[in-house]
């Protein structure tokens, strides 16, 4: 079902975007009062309009497959059209890869073809699918809740939720996550879905067993699950997709409510006591600063210190109104 949506900001994006895509494709199921939410658009697309040029309007419909591939984790290709006068342009963003573009004028004979294999491919998307993603279910609260098969499609994992997405034409990370999801006797909370380099020396499975290897390390994160998968369609880098499984998920430091409780989060980081989960990308370079709900076991040395430290930092602060 197509709708003319220009004037409507489709929400439940992972990153809040608030962009607005001309033309929106979805399933008439998943309309909600003329509104779809980003995690069951179908395609997103951009009409010509007189005051942009045409390289204005090729990067604005571009700019809808990005956001479309952050928002659809359960796609390699987002498909998305550039409507003019004098004809369409068939958009397809590939993750990991980059745009292809096909430019029809309105009167060739094989535009109807080529019509219909784009709308069959909405329908049924085949290889521009990640199989793995069997069901995608609306939530109030997330927007969409994710069933995702693991172990060679003989586990299900119902119920992960999007926290994260980057990079979609480089790396395409997407970070989801399921609190009590249990795994094989312990928690399998987070995965993190993401295209990697072919052939690099290590992975990040084996790089944190090796740290975790003689004793859990404070501050590091538990791995409890990886898999590869081969890409449909090889980029210009030979990349696969990389998915590993966590066994602890923190909170944003966006979420703590208070100065005081921001100074003792950073406090129990900077000691080890509370964990520091880094969230990493493939070149180990950008990665997500969370705090873990339940701190470790402290000693009493440790809380006197704290005790100490926020003692002079409450002092400080009382000497500096004085001042005022």
């Amino acid at each position: 079902m197509f709708q003319d949506t220009g004037n409507k900001t489709p929400p439940g994006h992972v990153t809040d975007t608030k962009c607005k895509p001309d033309i929106t494709a979805a399933f008439k199921r998943d309309w909600k009062n003329d509104v779809v939410h980003w995690p069951f658009v179908r395609l997103a697309g951009e009409m010509a309009s007189a005051g942009k040029t045409p390289d204005e309007q090729r990067i604005q419909a571009i700019s809808y497959l990005h956001y479309l591939l952050l928002a659809r984790p359960d796609l390699y290709v987002a498909q998305g059209l550039l409507t003019s006068d004098d004809g369409v342009t068939f958009l397809f963003g590939i993750g990991g890869a980059g745009i292809q573009d096909l430019k029809v004028k309105w009167a060739s004979k094989d535009l109807y073809k080529l019509l219909y294999a784009f709308i069959y491919r909405l329908y049924e998307p085949g290889h521009f699918a990640d199989p793995t993603y069997i069901k995608t279910e609306f939530d109030e609260t997330f927007s969409a809740k994710y069933t995702i098969n693991i172990k060679d499609n003989t586990q299900e994992c119902p119920g992960f939720y999007p926290l994260y997405a980057r990079n979609p034409f480089e790396t395409r990370t997407h970070v989801l996550s399921n609190p009590d999801f249990k795994f094989e006797g312990g928690n399998l909370t987070v995965f993190k879905d993401q295209f990697c380099r072919a052939r690099r020396r290590f992975e990040e499975r084996e790089i944190l067993t090796r740290i975790h290897k003689q004793w859990q390390v404070p501050g590091v994160v538990v791995a409890t699950y990886d898999e590869k998968f081969i890409l449909p369609r090889p980029g210009p880098e030979q990349r696969f997709k990389y998915r590993l499984g966590l066994g602890e998920r923190g909170l944003p430091f966006t979420s703590i409510s208070t100065p005081y409780k921001v100074l003792e989060t950073l406090f129990d980081v900077l000691e080890g006591i509370s964990i520091s989960v880094a969230i990493r990308s493939a070149d180990m370079f950008a990665s997500i600063a969370v705090f873990a709900g339940q701190v470790r076991r402290p000693t009493s040395r440790y809380q006197c210190r704290k005790c100490d430290v926020y003692r002079e930092f409450v002092g400080s602060l009382a000497a500096t109104e004085h001042r005022v």
